[in-house]
């Protein structure tokens, strides 16, 4: 008994209202038991006998399921020990061009959070990490404490290296110097960079040759690249004064990783890249070579053996099917498949559920809070529907969904002066910045369509009225034609008139002579 402990001693506390409970259950059945004899008589003793002996087993199930909790302990066993200790560096590169903006808000950036997402993925083993520019330099050791490294992370840019330049052969270098100095004779080298050019290229295939290494890159950059902004705001220039566009080439960087057994993974928006790397790189490589020999002594629970006592007091719930009843509803959760009509969550978490599973309409239609149906809303397309549910809402979230949705329905003004009022908030809101400039250019090419629409109308119009022009002189010419033609004869007619009255007046004077 020496050897006897509770593993959980927190649980004997539960004894102490048991207790009290129990007597004041008992108390209460006694004092109704004070009568007169003459009517006690009269009552059913084996009713009032049967009522204690069920408090009495109340009390003594209760306290046998409280000191199994408590998990009594006569004895250890032991078990042999491993442990993971693959090693690894983590290399980051400082150079200017990760300023580059090609990937928003920059390839900085971009690359801290890949790298600290990175690190939550390596809980075993040991990393260290390097950062470097025209040089390599080691900003931690080997460690097992991926918090340390984490914290230094948002620290790191190119202007607390005092060269600039990349040089990305000698931050591998020192990498694998960091490994063999803590004792390993291989590891694994991940490698954040934008660019390796093909001289660098070959000299790391050189020094990883020498040696049991293993390269993974994770590509953060474009093959379009962008111009490279400072942080004054200021553009790189070149010496003969023009922009330095940064550009990253894959290639190099693909073979590299392929040469050397690594994984090869562009930036993604998703988690993919730093998975795909954290799974092969996690793999225990090597193993404590005295693993064997070394054990762990663990107190052994024996708490689990007074649960077989409660069985015979359990029994006594089929009177009423209570256990039966529980037994249904624990088999019929533990084998049928989650439903969306789980009794057991409200409205709001089924919705939630359909959400995820990206029935939107139905998700939309199963939200009772206001915000979230508005959010399915939206996701279902119905962006009418999203203004009304989201317009009710003053917080900053809620504000910048409902200018989303006032965006995709073309209501530009609205979606402008919302997204405004969530940066005058925030301004450090990046998806609201960035929305804003989209909603703004949207904005402008809906006036030129416009411009150009009234253009065309204006265009037509005047078309319109030259042949109206056009029409009308036709029309006065025809006239006048007309008018000449009336003339003409009118004319004929009378020189026809004078003939007339001369020939008679010829033969009158004939006439006359005779």
């Amino acid at each position: 008994m020496s050897e006897f402990v509770f593993l959980f001693p927190s649980w004997l506390w539960a004894l102490l209202p048991l207790w009290i409970l129990t007597v004041w259950l008992l108390k209460r059945h006694h004092s109704k038991n004070l009568i007169a004899t003459h009517l006690n008589q009269a009552l059913n003793r084996q009713a009032r006998s049967k009522s204690q002996w069920l408090i009495r087993v109340f009390f003594l199930s209760s306290t046998v399921a409280v000191i199994a909790l408590a998990g009594p302990s006569f004895s250890k066993s032991e078990r042999p020990s491993f442990t993971n200790s693959s090693a690894r560096v983590l290399v980051m590169d400082m150079s200017l061009s990760m300023y580059a903006n090609d990937i928003k808000p920059n390839r900085l950036t971009q690359a801290r959070y890949k790298a600290m997402d990175l690190l939550k993925l390596w809980p075993d083993g040991q990393t260290g990490l390097v950062v470097y520019s025209a040089d390599a330099y080691s900003a931690s050791p080997l460690t097992s404490d991926s918090n340390t490294l984490i914290n230094l992370i948002p620290n790191l840019s190119p202007a607390i290296m005092p060269y600039q330049g990349a040089n990305a052969a000698a931050a591998v270098e020192l990498a694998i110097k960091t490994i063999t100095d803590a004792g390993f004779a291989k590891g694994d080298i991940v490698l954040i960079s934008d660019e390796i050019d093909t001289d660098e290229k070959n000299q790391i295939e050189s020094i990883v040759s020498s040696g049991d290494w293993r390269l993974s890159i994770l590509a953060v950059g474009t093959q379009t690249g962008a111009p490279i902004q400072l942080p004054n705001g200021a553009m790189l220039k070149a010496p003969n004064g023009a922009t330095v566009v940064a550009k990253t080439e894959f290639e190099n960087m693909r073979s590299l990783s392929n040469e050397t057994g690594g994984i090869f993974a562009p930036l993604q928006a998703n988690n993919s890249d730093i998975s795909a790397i954290a799974s092969l790189t996690e793999q225990v490589s090597t193993t404590n070579t005295n693993a064997s020999k070394e054990t762990i002594n663990d107190r052994v629970n024996s708490g689990y053996w007074l649960v077989t006592l409660l069985l015979l007091p359990t029994l006594l719930l089929f009177r009423r099917g209570v256990l039966l009843s529980m037994m249904i509803m624990i088999g019929s959760l533990g084998m049928s498949k989650p439903s969306y009509a789980n009794p057991f969550i409200n409205n709001d978490q089924q919705g939630y559920q359909l959400y995820e599973n990206r029935d939107f309409s139905t998700a939309a239609s199963t939200f009772e809070d206001s915000r979230w149906k508005g959010i399915a809303q939206y996701q279902a397309g119905d962006f009418n529907a999203a203004v009304d549910s989201l317009s009710q809402f003053s917080d900053i979230d809620s504000q910048y969904n409902l200018a989303n949705a006032h965006a995709q329905l073309g209501n530009f003004t609205q979606a402008k002066a919302l997204y405004n009022q969530v940066l005058k908030q925030s301004p450090n809101y990046q998806n609201a910045k960035e929305n804003l400039e989209i909603v703004k250019r949207a904005e402008q090419q809906q006036q030129q369509q416009q411009q150009q629409q009234q253009q065309q109308q204006q265009q037509q119009d005047s078309q319109t009225e030259q042949n109206s022009r056009a029409v009308s002189a036709v029309s006065a010419v025809s006239a006048v034609s007309a008018v000449s033609a009336v003339s003409a004869v009118s004319a004929v007619s009378a020189v026809s008139a004078v003939s007339a009255v001369s020939a008679v007046s010829a033969v009158s004077a004939v006439s006359a002579g005779d």
